[in-house]
């Protein structure tokens, strides 16, 4: 067995290569640029993803364009995207997309793929949550992500890679990680102001203002993976069989606890094979008592990002898609982490019930 950890990667990815990074951003962004995307490009990607992803693909210099995704589940449709690569190809269009498993669902996206291939878009497979690995499915596309990044299904602290088959495109990511500073604690610290500076302008309702926020971002999107690191990433790897089966059972005791709720409150009913928290959708004249009730009691609840066309709003005007606005006001995401035991589970619901109650 292999000690070195990129190679631990690639083989639990299903790669023959995997080139580390201090941050998924870092390897998303070497990954553009190694593939030679510009300013005439494309880069595809749902319109419900994180800011750090649309920072990482309007880095490379090519266009950002916004995928839809189902009001009901969050994610990408499959039809959907494919047919959005054919509409940006009649328009002389080309890049790449992502094929993006969000929250840890393990997504079809066979059409997507042959419209991709087709019409000569690259795909790359952005599985931040480690979706492929308990379902082992094979790497269809030029290269996987994988995140490690802190509160990822696997969590090492920090880092993420690009899995890949060729020897060349990895050969070359190397060239260029080596060339990256290593994470730091200065890293750290400012990638923690820009969160914060972006939460306030969210509350403050000035979440538009965020799209000035990317120049500060340029300063975190590219840094090397810390060798110093690299056991740790070995112990959370081995452990990861381990921690997906915890997981599932406590989804699966969230799951039983909320059928009392229905339809009031709905868990998304896609295979999460590698379930990061529980999601579950909820009306949005519901969604924010719930969450200020939970967290009132010391329970964690969260919710989605806005639409991206929220935040970055001149450079996505392109692509309004009400759909991911109205996901984003309906989601609450429940902890699956060791504290959320049975009992835990049944104290959390006992807050939400009165809630229920008087709105629904």
């Amino acid at each position: 067995m292999t000690t070195d950890p990129a190679l631990q990667i690639a083989n639990a990815f299903g790669g023959d290569h995997a080139v580390l990074f201090g941050r998924a951003r870092s390897a998303l962004l070497a990954l553009f640029e190694t593939l030679g995307l510009h300013g005439r490009s494309v880069i595809l990607i749902p319109s419900n993803a994180c800011p750090s992803l649309f920072a990482s693909a309007w880095a490379s210099g090519a266009q950002v364009r916004l995928a839809p995704v189902s009001p009901e589940t969050g994610v990408t449709e499959d039809a959907a995207l494919a047919a959005q690569i054919e509409t940006l190809s009649r328009q002389g269009r080309t890049g790449a997309v992502l094929l993006t498993h969000l929250y840890g669902f393990r997504l079809d996206f066979t059409q997507a793929r042959q419209a991709a291939r087709a019409l000569g878009w690259t795909s790359i497979e952005n599985d931040a949550n480690a979706s492929s690995f308990a379902s082992q499915a094979p790497l269809e596309d030029v290269a996987r992500i994988v995140s490690f990044g802190a509160g990822k299904v696997l969590d090492a602290g920090a880092g993420g890679a690009v899995i890949t088959q060729d020897a060349a495109l990895a050969a070359e990511l190397k060239k260029r990680a080596a060339t990256y500073p290593v994470l730091d604690a200065q890293a750290d610290q400012d990638e923690e102001r820009l969160m914060l500076q972006r939460r306030a302008l969210r509350n403050q309702g000035r979440a538009a203002e965020i799209e000035h926020t990317l120049v500060s971002e340029l300063s975190q999107l590219r840094f090397g993976f810390d060798p110093n690191t690299a056991e740790k990433l070995t112990a959370v790897l081995a452990h990861l069989p381990a921690r997906l089966a915890e997981r599932q059972e406590r989804r699966a005791l969230w799951t039983q606890a909320l059928r009392g709720f229905a339809p009031a409150l709905t868990p998304v009913a896609l295979d999460q094979t590698a379930p990061w928290r529980l999601i579950v959708k909820t009306a949005p004249t519901v969604r924010d008592p719930l969450v200020e009730a939970l967290r009132a009691n010391g329970f964690d609840a969260g919710t989605n990002y806005p639409a991206l066309t929220q935040s970055f709003p001149e450079l996505t005007d392109q692509d309004a898609h009400p759909d991911a606005n109205l996901w984003a006001q309906s989601v609450i995401n429940l902890w699956l982490d060791a504290r959320y035991d049975s009992a835990r589970i049944t104290a959390a619901c006992a807050v939400m019930e009165p809630v229920l109650e008087a709105l629904t």
